[in-house]
């Protein structure tokens, strides 16, 4: 998961409310405020509440996520099968969306990301944190069921845990619906076991509150500051060895050089990465090396394309790209090399061998 402003944690966490509840007076759901921007799903004829309590009588299950998040995008094919089992029943989904980068607080840009992951629950843009703040989150993805009554009565903080919520789902819904019972559960699943391969920590390269990940000696100057990089050796896991002209910022750098380059070293079985460009309508080519080579069919991730030149990504919109996804879990060395400056590297995620099943949009 994602955590705002604090250290990486890893998995999902399940919080006081939802195994104390019964000890506990009941926590009202926060109303969605007025400040936020409603991208409403695409359900023909069907009039979609924008308060809490439009949602009365129903099981409403919040989702706060962010669309540059992979622990968000994985848990996706888990939401959609949930509504579609239990929403003809009363569950009802709302995803709230609140940005970890400056991209994340463009509607548009949350717009085009419902749309790409083909969310059918309405979405709320999250543009001021208000609704964040609200809730008191601080983590993404981070899950609120909110019963009948308008009470919270379970949370879940994190990817994972999702077989105690559906069970909670489905212990609300019988009261009315008792059939729901019937419905077949999702099959177990646990995709941090150790088995499945413990990756590299999420990796930010900008100067993000202490945790920025270059590796060269003179790593950040002032905030937009461009800098002439030189490589000193390989990177150490979970770092980024920059050469040529860079612009260091807090949620990231840019290419201000004609043959820039970024090298990391990880240990997992796919990469993931937020980028960017200075002008969405001119996408810069970035060509993409692992161990000196360029990626191969059977490596590269969805958004890899090939020419007579290699490996390579267009990098157009602002969002997170699926840069590889090898054969098997292990250490490399990747190189992303931009042709031609403006092209914008805010983070890596990383995935194990259990984490590979998942609609990748």
């Amino acid at each position: 998961m994602r955590r705002f402003l604090r250290p990486f944690a890893i998995g999902g966490v399940l919080l006081g409310v939802s195994s104390h509840a019964e000890n506990r007076k009941p926590v009202k759901a926060p109303n969605f405020t007025p400040d936020a921007v409603w991208i409403d799903s695409g359900e023909a004829g069907r009039k979609i509440p924008h308060s809490i309590k439009g949602y009365r009588g129903k099981v409403l299950l919040i989702d706060f996520w962010e669309y540059t998040c992979i622990n968000c995008i994985r848990d996706f094919g888990v939401l959609k099968r949930w509504y579609a089992k239990y929403h003809d029943d009363g569950f009802d989904i709302v995803g709230v969306h609140y940005g970890e980068f400056p991209m994340g607080f463009d509607a548009h840009n949350v717009r085009d990301a419902a749309q790409r992951f083909q969310l059918p629950w309405p979405v709320v843009a999250d543009l001021h944190g208000s609704i964040w703040n609200a809730y008191h989150s601080d983590v993404w993805p981070n899950r609120y069921l909110v019963d009948q009554n308008g009470d919270i009565v379970f949370h879940v903080e994190g990817e994972g845990h999702n077989g105690e919520m559906e069970e909670k789902i489905r212990e609300l819904l019988a009261a009315t619906h008792p059939e729901v019972k019937q419905i077949p559960l999702d099959p177990p699943e646990n995709t941090f076991a150790p088995t499945c391969g413990v990756t590299t920590q999420e990796t930010y390269v900008g100067d993000w509150f202490g945790r920025g990940a270059i590796a060269n000696p003179k790593a950040y100057g002032n905030n937009g500051e461009a800098i002439d990089f030189h490589p000193h050796g390989t990177p150490g896991d979970g770092k980024v060895m920059l050469s040529g002209h860079w612009i260091t910022q807090q949620d990231g750098i840019t290419s201000a050089g004609k043959h820039d380059s970024a090298q990391l070293t990880y240990h997992a079985r796919s990469v993931y990465a937020v980028l960017s460009v200075d002008n969405p309508k001119r996408p810069v080519r970035l060509d993409l090396l692992q161990d000196g080579k360029p990626l191969l069919a059977g490596v590269a991730g969805v958004d890899v394309r090939f020419d007579s030149g290699g490996s390579y990504v267009e990098v157009g919109s602002p969002r997170m790209y699926y840069l590889v996804k090898n054969p098997v879990f292990g250490a490399h060395l990747l190189a992303l090399e931009p042709v031609g400056s403006g092209f914008g590297l805010h983070s890596f995620t990383y995935g194990n061998d259990c984490q590979q099943g998942f609609d990748q949009r």
